[in-house]
């Protein structure tokens, strides 16, 4: 029996077998530490924590393959690391059987020097043993690492951190905690390239260089749902390649670009004979291709089931020879020797010359194999618009929309904002010269991209423009945090961003507000009305504005430094109300307000106070434009709902409503409120009542008693 199944470790040396051509990069730093805390004296045992899909195991992998560099230290070079083979250790599911197992394991683990045990999922060893009524076990291996009797590195994933530390009460003395973060963007691009190669060698199909940029781009951009693609970087890239280079040769192995191009050009010029018999001549010399791999493939799959059967054939026919009478000592022991010569009776002898027979001819049928399958990807390549259109048809984000240039798009950034937020062009230039600033590296490395306080009145804009930026950069609103304070106005809020207290219900879970900027690190983050959150909870935000990072209650720190940080407020509103002052006269009594509300160093981490910023009142034109894009909103609600009908209402029926229904007080949120019960109702019953009379529905507005009356016209289709 082989030693790994044996005692259920499996020898760094085999563990890269299994991995040829593996190579670290993008994690010489981490690396370097993990080496750094196995030569220590104490807490020499590493815990690696780090979110799904990070490269925990791959570091680990890296450290074995490392050993083969003359230039590491003595002491690491030194140890022999074993892999707990954790699914066959409890395989069994036998109290009896697996105690025996780990006795035999653990004597490897002890009687070889400086061995190291590593548990790539050591969340799914503690409910093994718990389940299996072993839970001694745990104790076993932290009475071993703490007596010096080899070492262990174990790996979990950020969710199960604290379940792995209540497993033990001297977890936390004696392994040290090595957080594992997604590799910066130079060593993403490292990492993938390299991953690359192995997803080259199973599709057969190159990678060009765009590609591989663009993977980057999308999924360092979209964190989406899909189980493969809501993992950590650098696994997002690689799973998103794979997923194209699954699509692509579905499509071209169907129809090779050469073909498709004459294909394209024959349904142009249907009637070109040169274009028919071109086609005709490419289309049969493809199928020739298909059939010939296809055949290749059964040889192929026939070649291994018949190997099988002679195998199985051999052990019957060996199994029938020892069950034959005694013979004497002297021919017994020359048989043994024919035997292992590789002679034996003549039926296996037979049976071993096909064994041979089939083996050459399953080798030469699977080159043969290779080489067509070469034949047929030449001339494939997986590009940045197949990548592109594989997201797309994952995220549902419309191809041009992902195609747009990032450079662009950022130079375009306060035009897009302004569209859409009315009357804050000094807001949009500030927030816009931030996160241009951000993207070129202007900004100080550890700090947000950019950190706003937004003054005002309510309804002027101040959420309205985060939720354009969010649009703007990441295609969605909901790709937004947000964060409404009037929830966090208890003194206990605060264990709600980052975490409860250990000892409190939740304390395992972390915080709100950690768990989501660790997942998703290029955040644009909205605390809506401020004000009223807790006093204490303005301590996270002096950490967070300051040093760009925090760190939650399990320890683990989680940076903000690709986040865009803005804040609302209402404080203030009265003076940009006040007709008599102008925009300075009210952020100066607005910042009055605002001291005797917060702390004077919580308003310079906003740039020394030149990011905090006044949203004006909004005059009567202004309101009467937002009206107007109500009702283009509704018009794209129903076309989208596949309705012909459209909803008109000219300019002065609108400039009466907002006259009307308008104050400033309560900014433009009174007008959608007055088209979502006056108007849209009424729109409604009538489409519901005429589905097939109506194509033009014409609204008009007269004042009178109950806030004005609202009528409808209806053009016949």
């Amino acid at each position: 029996m082989p030693d790994q199944v044996k005692d259920y470790l499996i020898r760094g040396s085999d563990m890269l077998s299994a991995r040829p051509g593996f190579q670290l990069v993008g994690r010489e730093t981490e690396l370097t530490k993990i080496c750094g805390m196995l030569m220590r004296r104490h807490a020499s045992n590493v815990l690696l924590v780090g979110p799904g899909g990070v490269g925990c195991s791959s570091i680990c992998h890296g450290l074995q393959a490392a050993k083969e560099d003359a230039t590491l230290p003595f002491d690491i070079i030194s140890k022999r690391l074993f892999w707990l083979d954790t699914d066959g250790l409890f395989s069994s599911g036998v109290h009896a059987t697996i105690s025996k197992a780990f006795t035999r394991l653990r004597r490897t683990l002890v009687r070889s020097a400086d061995s190291v045990l590593i548990i790539d999922d050591i969340r799914d060893f503690i409910d093994a043993a718990r389940n299996n009524g072993t839970t001694h076990l745990i104790n076993a291996i932290m009475r071993d690492v703490h007596n010096g009797q080899y070492q262990s590195i174990l790996e979990a994933r950020d969710e199960d951190l604290e379940v792995v530390l209540k497993s033990h009460s001297n977890m936390r003395e004696i392994f040290t905690m090595m957080d594992v973060r997604e590799p910066s963007s130079e060593a993403l691009r490292e990492i993938a390239t390299q991953g690359a190669k192995s997803l080259v060698a199973h599709h057969r199909i190159p990678i060009s260089d765009a590609a591989i940029d663009t993977a980057i781009q999308l999924t360092s951009k979209y964190v989406l749902s899909d189980m493969s693609l809501s993992r950590a970087q650098p696994e997002r890239t690689l799973n998103l390649l794979d997923r194209a280079l699954t699509a692509y040769r579905q499509r071209y192995h169907g129809e090779p670009p050469q073909l498709e191009s004459i294909r394209l050009a024959l349904e142009a010029s249907p009637e070109d004979t040169v274009l028919q018999a071109e086609h005709a001549k490419a289309y049969e010399a493809w199928r020739v291709k298909l059939d010939q791999l296809s055949s290749l493939h059964d040889a192929q799959k026939s070649g291994e089931e018949l190997l099988l059967a002679l195998e199985d054939e051999l052990t019957l026919e060996q199994e029938r020879q020892s069950e034959k009478p005694s013979e004497p000592e002297e021919r017994t022991s020359f048989s043994a020797k024919l035997g292992q010569s590789g002679f034996g009776s003549k039926e296996e002898v037979r049976i071993n010359a096909e064994i041979r027979r089939a083996t050459y001819a399953i080798k030469d049928n699977a080159t043969a194999f290779t080489n067509m399958a070469a034949e047929i990807n030449a001339g494939l390549e997986l590009t940045a618009q197949a990548v592109t259109d594989e997201f797309s048809a994952i995220s549902g984000i419309p191809a041009d929309k992902l195609n747009q240039d990032a450079r662009l798009k950022l130079l375009n950034l306060d035009t897009i904002l302004k569209e859409r937020v009315y009357g804050q062009d000094h807001a949009v230039d500030k927030l816009v010269g931030a996160v241009m600033m951000a993207h070129v590296g202007l900004k100080e490395p550890d700090k947000p991209q950019g950190s706003f306080m937004f003054c005002g009145p309510s309804g002027v804009g101040k959420t309205e423009i985060a939720k354009a930026l969010s649009l703007a950069l990441k295609d969605s609103e909901k790709a937004m945090l947000r964060f409404d304070m009037s929830e966090y106005m208890e003194k206990h809020a605060m264990a709600k961003l980052i975490g409860a207290p250990p000892g409190y219900e939740g304390y395992e879970a972390g915080g709100i507000l950690t768990n989501s900027v660790r997942r998703h690190p290029h955040s644009i983050i909205l605390f809506d009305e401020v004000e009223k959150a807790h006093p204490d909870v303005f301590n996270v935000f002096l950490q967070v504005l300051d040093d760009g990072r925090l760190t939650d209650n399990r320890g683990l720190t989680v940076s903000f430094a690709e986040c865009v940080i803005l804040m609302t407020t209402n404080i203030g509103q009265a003076h940009f109300l006040n007709d008599e002052f102008g925009y300075d006269e009210a952020m100066a009594a607005t910042i009055d307000d605002l001291e005797e509300t917060f702390r004077p160093e919580f308003l310079n981490r906003f740039n020394g106070r030149q990011n905090i910023i006044g949203f004006n009142s909004l005059p009567l034109e202004l309101i009467e434009k937002i009206a107007e894009r109500e009702l283009s909103k509704v018009n794209q609600r129903i076309a989208n709902s596949g309705s012909a009908v459209s909803i008109q209402m000219d300019k002065e029926n609108i400039a009466a409503v907002c006259l009307d229904r308008y104050n400033p007080v309560h900014g433009a949120r009174g007008i959608p409120g007055f088209f979502a019960s006056k108007v849209y109702p009424q729109i409604a019953r009538k489409l519901l009542s005429e589905p097939d009379k109506v194509d033009r529905l014409i609204v008009t507005y007269s004042q009178g008693a109950n806030g004005g009356q609202v009528e409808l016209t209806s053009d016949a289709a």
